[in-house]
């Protein structure tokens, strides 16, 4: 007897020697350990272990003591992929994400930091165990019961006196002689390390966060954990991830989230993640649950988009227009010059906060969205057309913005002054009407290839409209930059549209990104710039409100930056519901063209 208990003592010695990235070094992982006997050793409020999950294999749970109740949380296993073949996991209960589990304890127990708001548990003392991972996996098994058939796990392996070995460790306690966790002198097998603190933390690498001070504010760095290629979504999650006293639903979408989440159902692009482990325990329903579902109203799928050119009536064209029809290019240029910046800038907001249903949005609309703001719709699985729709606008904007440039005939002067005007439209964007969105699309039209071209245009304006070919380069060149690399300032209380196109272009499965070391970092920044758009649509309509308060619109200019006039502009009346892929493709090589009739290619000397 004392032979096995000797051999067990030294491998779990051997076993809590392991870096402390790896969860297994950590006397506070039970393995396999079954939630009967996990809640067993729970006994006092902060008390608390991690094991496997039961119900969902590879996945981790948290088992805790709070408020006399012990709670179960699930450790939600997040993989970005940025490109094929390239992924990162991240681990996560609610908010803040870390790169493996010991970093996320770590964080929670030092920071005394509740693990999900709607609990307020808090974990702050250890329940270790005392026998190797090997002993727990022989005695439960896959199937999480004891067996029955043996006693002991292995050839004279025997459990510790005590039940299971496991044991409690005050935040007071100091590792005794008799207890295995002093082979670990270190910040690693105790959330942590609660032998070490006070003391200065060693420097094991500089990438590392195993041995991070108590309750440091810094994000965990620590080790990536590389995965096998995940399934083609830019972020999913593992595990069925339902809720142990859910919030009541205050949307409509979060009703849909909690009726699809009780039947079990998990969606890839789910954004409300899970936090909570069932293993046949059934969801108590929130106080006024039924009150509140009473008015639901399911969302509806969109199938078709809102640009409907074929049913538009236009000021400016004629019933049965043709592609770049001369007579509407010269009323549109008249236009544009008549009126100044600010007010363009103003016109294509309002434009842009109806597409995007930011303002004015009906309350049977909203019902129908499920969702109150177009913001929120276009980070759900349903709100796909409308991701399509604003991709559309977007490009057909940048389009308008170069064929004003090389629809100019009359010289180099001339288009020089245009282009002048068109940076201070982008400047006013910035600025007074605070739309991102639309100073994309109009600096993606500037950047084109068939405009970039012109150097005669753009050294003219260096030399004539100096103060916009500075604005240009040092300004809103890198301003643009930064937002496409989620840097940028899009606080709802300065822009009324942020920055959308890096979002919706990921949610089409465009790759936005070569293939660097960055790139999931991009990603994630991508999508908590998602998450903050959704939840601050509130805030960024008031500010759309504010800065169109006494609004007087034109008719015919508001016309001019419709997406069903562009189209129609475009493509004709006819061409216009033509394939998307097509249309761009003709056009493009119309532009082409175009630039070359303006400024021919220099030949190169032989």
């Amino acid at each position: 007897m004392e032979l096995a208990k000797e051999k067990l003592r030294k491998e779990l010695e051997e076993e809590l020697k392991l870096s402390t990235e790896e969860l297994r070094s950590h006397a506070w992982y039970h393995g396999c350990l079954p939630r009967e006997e996990a809640e067993s050793l729970l006994g006092e409020d902060g008390d608390f272990l991690i094991r496997d999950s039961g119900s969902s294999q590879g996945d981790y749970v948290l088992s805790c003591r709070w408020l006399g109740e012990t709670l179960h949380f699930k450790i939600i296993r997040v993989v970005l992929r940025p490109r094929q073949g390239y992924s990162r996991t991240l681990f996560q209960f609610e908010q803040d994400q870390f790169d493996n589990v010991p970093a996320l304890v770590r964080f929670y127990v030092g920071n005394c930091k509740p693990v999900s708001e709607t609990s307020g548990a808090v974990v702050s003392r250890p329940i270790n165990r005392d026998v190797p991972l090997r002993w727990l996996q022989e005695r439960y098994g896959a199937t999480g019961q004891p067996r029955l058939d043996e006693q002991a796990p292995a050839e004279g392996d025997a459990a510790p006196a005590h039940r299971l070995g496991h044991h409690r460790l005050t935040a007071g306690e100091m590792p005794t002689e008799g207890n295995l966790l002093r082979v670990k002198d270190r910040s690693g097998s105790q959330p942590t390390g609660l032998d070490q603190l006070g003391r200065r933390p060693l420097l094991y690498t500089a990438q590392s966060d195993s041995n991070l001070r108590t309750g440091s504010p810094e994000a965990p760095a620590g080790t990536q954990e590389w995965s096998k290629l995940p399934p083609p979504s830019p972020v999913f999650r593992t595990g069925r991830g339902p809720r142990l006293r859910p919030p009541a639903p205050r949307t409509l979408v979060a009703r849909v989230h909690t009726e699809e989440k009780g039947r079990g159902r998990a969606r890839a692009t789910d954004t409300a993640f899970g936090f909570l482990e069932d293993e046949g325990v059934p969801l108590p329903r929130p106080r006024h649950y039924e009150e509140e579902m009473g008015d639901f109203v399911r969302p509806l799928l969109e199938t078709a988009s809102s640009f409907q050119p074929h049913s538009f009536p236009s000021l400016l064209l004629p019933p049965d227009n043709k592609p770049l029809e001369p007579g509407a290019l010269k009323r549109l240029k008249d236009l544009f010059t008549r009126h100044d910046c600010r007010t363009m800038a103003l016109h294509v907001l309002y434009m842009d906060c109806l597409v995007g249903r930011i303002t004015r949005v009906p309350r049977e609309q909203q019902q129908a969205m499920g969702v109150s703001s177009g913001l929120e719709l276009i980070t759900l699985p349903h709100g796909h057309q409308l991701q399509l729709d604003l991709l559309e606008r977007h490009h057909l904007m940048a389009l308008g913005i170069t064929v004003d440039i090389l629809g100019c005939t009359g010289g180099v002067a001339e288009r020089a002054a245009t282009l002048h005007k068109i940076v201070q439209l982008a400047v006013e964007l910035k600025g007074s009407a605070g739309d991102l969105f639309a100073l994309s699309a109009v600096m993606k039209g500037l950047q084109l290839p068939q405009v970039a071209r012109l150097d005669q245009t753009w050294q003219k304006l260096r030399q004539s409209h100096t103060e916009s070919a500075i604005a240009f380069e040092k300004d809103l060149k890198p301003f643009v930059k930064r937002l496409n690399r989620g840097e940028g300032n899009s606080s709802p209380g300065e822009v009324a549209v942020p920055h959308l196109l890096p979002l919706i272009s990921l949610m089409e499965g465009e790759q936005l990104w070569d293939d660097h070391e960055e790139s999931c970092d991009l990603l994630l920044r991508t999508l908590e710039s998602a998450r903050s758009i959704a939840t601050s649509a509130g805030a960024y309509k008031a500010t759309a409100e504010a800065k169109l308060q006494g609004f007087q619109a034109t008719p015919e200019l508001l016309e001019a930056f419709q997406t069903e006039f562009a189209l129609r502009l475009f493509w004709g009346s006819k061409g216009a519901a033509a394939d998307r892929a097509e249309r761009y493709r003709k056009f493009d090589a119309i532009l082409t063209v175009l630039s070359q009739k303006l400024e021919p290619a220099r030949k190169t000397e032989p």
